[in-house]
């Protein structure tokens, strides 16, 4: 790509939307001017207004998301992709919940059994695959469950054949955040246990369980379908797997002499792997439902006879996660931020480039279903991409875009896997924003937005968000 445009759109559009909050007037690149914010502003309002109710995925305020962006594609001079005359993409997703009455687990040491308690002691996140599931085994801590090839590894001195392992949520400080955000995701771990031979998986999640309850069931039980009817899901676990809460953690954990805190004191040193002495038995039940949800994607074709056979595409998820525990009377989770910002700078973005000369590569603009249910509507735009998968050049994903203040800096994230980064770079100088480090590493947000999907089909791709400096000189996190 031998020029920044296509970045430095994105960059701009950013940026020139702060106008709305007293921006300081910058000199910017003039192809820049066609972005209005008022485009941007307006399209918050409407996405994140009551009446769409949060848009969570299947839900009809984030299908009336949906056809709004895709109505903004048409009416910008986009193109439909082949296959989807409407701008919308079908997407065939599959909610799996869990049967209370029929689902129990209990933990049991020196022939003494304990019962957990569904939803108190443990939650269960179930199979997508199956109605009825069951395991047991001895129950071995393998600290975060992470193996890294060539590097750190949990399992390491290690036999869990036949065994129920139990991890910490989240993944060893000592290696990179992005590398952390890959390998310690909740669906690599899964697949991880499994290599190894473990019949269960176990994530200590040392909170109250109607919190987690919560916090859990606003992101969980959802995998896109394909045609064979299997569900996948690229960053939740796809078999079953339980939550300890914080009573059924100490529970696993009573007479042992061990605790969260000096578990967690011996990891920062390294793996500290070792059989708790505990057998964990588990049957439970589910039910799942198939429900349709829809990406909006719309193409502008690029000017080379040669190059517009190869596609950039600007991303954004148009989802949130819907309504939940009202505060001060108020339960939408509106979503302006995360990521209705994104998504209206996607639609911006289609209608200035719609208003300027056609760059010699083709632009796809799609704002992605399922995000928060784990980046499904990207991971399922991959494994079915409306043009050869490998014509897909780049991936430029807005989310959390922050548009509440001026802009000073972004961070790219996946800047460091592709000519990518050089290209943010150069698009970061021209506007006069800075670029900057990941500002909360240990939140692993590499993996957390659907960039990650097309990085992990091979796509180059870029998330851009911005980062900690504020005009007080303060850091906003």
């Amino acid at each position: 790509m031998r020029t920044p445009l296509l970045v430095l759109t994105a960059v701009g559009a950013l940026g020139l939307t702060a106008d709305l909050l007293g921006q300081p007037a910058r000199k910017v690149d003039p192809r820049l001017s066609v972005i209005r914010p008022e485009w941007i502003a307006a399209s918050i309002r409407y996405l994140a207004d009551d009446a769409l109710r949060g848009r969570e995925t299947g839900q009809p305020g984030a299908e009336l998301a949906a056809k709004y962006v895709a109505a903004q594609f048409e009416a910008a001079g986009l193109q439909p992709l082949d296959g989807f005359p409407n701008y919308l993409m079908p997407v065939p997703l599959r909610h799996s919940t869990v049967v209370a009455a029929e689902t129990r687990a209990s933990l049991s040491r020196s022939g003494v059994q304990v019962p957990l308690t569904l939803d108190v002691d443990f939650l269960v996140h179930p199979d997508k695959r199956l109605e009825r599931d069951a395991f047991e085994g001895e129950v071995v801590f393998v600290g975060w469950g992470v193996t890294v090839p060539g590097g750190y590894d949990d399992y390491q001195g290690v036999d869990v054949r036949g065994k129920v392992v139990a991890m910490f949520f989240g993944g060893p400080a000592s290696v990179p955040p992005d590398e952390r955000g890959h390998f310690a995701s909740l669906a690599m771990k899964e697949a991880n246990a499994r290599r190894h031979g473990a019949v269960g998986v176990v994530t200590l999640m040392p909170a109250p369980g109607p919190q987690l309850g919560r916090q859990l069931g606003q992101l969980e039980g959802f995998g896109w379908v394909d045609p064979a009817g299997a569900a996948h899901s690229p960053f939740f676990e796809t078999g079953t797997t339980l939550r300890l809460a914080a009573t059924g953690t100490d529970k696993l954990l009573e007479g042992t002499g061990a605790t969260v805190a000096g578990l967690l004191e011996r990891l920062a040193r390294g793996p500290a792997s070792y059989s708790t002495g505990a057998r964990l038995a588990f049957e439970g039940a589910y039910r799942h439902r198939s429900v349709v949800a829809h990406n909006a994607l719309g193409v502008l074709p690029g000017t080379d006879p040669v190059l517009k056979r190869e596609y950039v595409v600007y991303s954004a998820h148009l989802d949130h996660v819907g309504v939940g525990q009202p505060v001060d009377g108020d339960s939408v989770h509106h979503g302006a931020v995360d990521n209705a910002g994104g998504t209206a700078v996607v639609a911006a973005l289609a209608r200035a480039f719609a208003s300027l000369p056609r760059p010699k590569r083709s632009v796809i603009f799609l704002a992605v279903t399922g995000e928060e249910k784990g980046i499904l509507g990207s991971d399922y735009f991959v494994h079915h991409p409306p043009v050869p998968l490998d014509a897909i050049v780049a991936n430029v994903n807005l989310d959390n875009a922050v548009l509440i203040e001026p802009i000073r800096d972004l961070v790219a994230y996946g800047a460091g896997y592709s000519t990518l980064g050089a290209v943010a770079r150069s698009a970061f100088a021209r506007l006069g924003v800075a670029p900057s480090e990941d500002p909360l590493p240990e939140m692993t947000i590499f993996s957390r937005s659907d960039h990650y999907a097309f990085m992990r089909a091979g796509v180059p791709g870029l998330m851009l968000l911005p980062g900690a400096a504020r005009r007080d000189g303060q850091r906003r996190w």
